[in-house]
């Protein structure tokens, strides 16, 4: 079981504003709010894992966040903590006794976005062994946490607001085990490393490094990267969110419209790029599950077919990553209509596929 800690306690967490009368988590941005794309990609961890959310309990009461979490998911809880904390440190520390102990953790926060699947990354670490693990983007402002690296790029020094290197830290730290991240923020606290009068995360990894522990660094794409602490940067992510919406429209358009190409020639190694190899077709002749099922099934249709034509008569792109195709298909000389509904994944494979037709009653 993995632990996902996110303490939202910070001074600034909830701040209102003449223009904003909630906290920015529960600002809407392009049509969900700030906290719900914060914790798709923890949602969207295939490890088994319990998010626990860490609340100033006046905070949670007065913006109803504990009715707000439960939406969110099945797997989050929350829990009551002293808003009034020394730093993020300290209220990850009061949070502890929600956590396994001996499973990993990691730290993150709901005021930023991984706009990526992070899967891989967080297996890595479980994987490599590491002690712990962080995210880093190239930087240099000092509003962020640092750190120096190797050229493995394992950890050989950390600073919180102190620009070391150009790596800073993306918000997200990983622990082996939640008794290490407690053992090394305790060790922390009693060397009082404070930086601006509070204990912050990054410096626990200095903890570890000196018991000669293993402390990865990965780095991400910076434009996948959002991190949103006021109404300037709010405004900033939806406006590159609308603008990449406008391209993923486009991108899934023209996609689809060469897969209409692909169909058409019949050649079935030109479709099968186009799948996902968790693909699923489902048309009036049943449900076809995984690509090398569906391969065969399009196939055989090729096979018993003399003249094919399939001829979209208009393609929809919606906001999400869905595309409609609406045809007509001759096979043999029999005309078929019907509305294709396609599902894509985000590396623009076909996750889903449910196609609807029937004889042309015209014909």
């Amino acid at each position: 079981m993995l632990n996902i800690l996110v303490p939202l306690s910070g001074a600034s967490t909830f701040k209102v504003s003449k223009e904003n009368k909630f906290p920015r988590i529960l600002n809407d941005v392009n049509g969900k709010l700030l906290i719900e794309r914060a914790a798709k990609p923890f949602l969207d961890l295939k490890l088994a894992n319990q998010i626990t959310v860490a609340l100033p309990q006046p905070a949670a009461s007065k913006y109803q966040l504990n009715n707000v979490l439960k939406l969110l998911g099945s797997h989050i809880k929350s829990c009551a903590i002293n808003g009034n904390t020394q730093g993020s440190a300290c209220s990850a520390l009061l949070a502890i006794e929600e956590l396994q102990l001996d499973a990993p953790l990691v730290i993150a926060s709901f005021e930023q976005v991984l706009d990526f699947d992070i899967n891989e990354h967080i297996q890595g670490f479980i994987d490599d062994g590491v002690d712990a693990g962080v995210f880093t983007f190239e930087a240099m402002h000092p509003k962020w946490s640092f750190v120096k690296v190797d050229e493995h790029n394992f950890v050989t020094q950390a600073a919180e607001k102190m620009p070391i290197s150009n790596k800073a830290i993306a918000g997200l730290y990983y622990f082996r085990s939640a008794r290490i991240f407690v053992e090394s923020a305790k060790a922390m606290i009693r060397k009082d490393v404070k930086t601006n009068g509070s204990f912050f995360i990054a410096p626990t990894l200095n903890e570890i490094i000196l018991n000669e522990g293993k402390v990865k660094a990965v780095d991400i794409d910076k434009s996948r990267y959002f991190h949103v602490t006021d109404e300037h940067e709010l405004s900033s992510y939806e406006q590159k969110l609308i603008e990449n919406n406008d391209k993923l429209k486009s991108r899934i358009y023209h996609k689809t419209k060469e897969y209409v190409a692909a169909f058409n020639s019949k050649s079935i190694e030109l479709i099968l790029p186009f799948l996902s190899n968790d693909f699923v077709l489902v048309d009036p002749s049943g449900e076809f599950k995984g690509k090398s099922v569906a391969k065969e099934y399009i196939e055989g249709i090729f096979n018993v077919t003399q003249r094919l034509n399939f001829n979209a008569i208009n393609i929809h792109q919606t906001t999400s990553m869905y595309s409609v195709i609406e045809f007509e298909l001759v096979l043999d000389g029999k005309k078929l209509v019907g509305t294709d509904i396609i599902k894509w994944n985000n590396e623009l494979k076909m996750e889903e596929m449910k196609a609807y037709l029937y004889e042309n009653a015209d014909e």
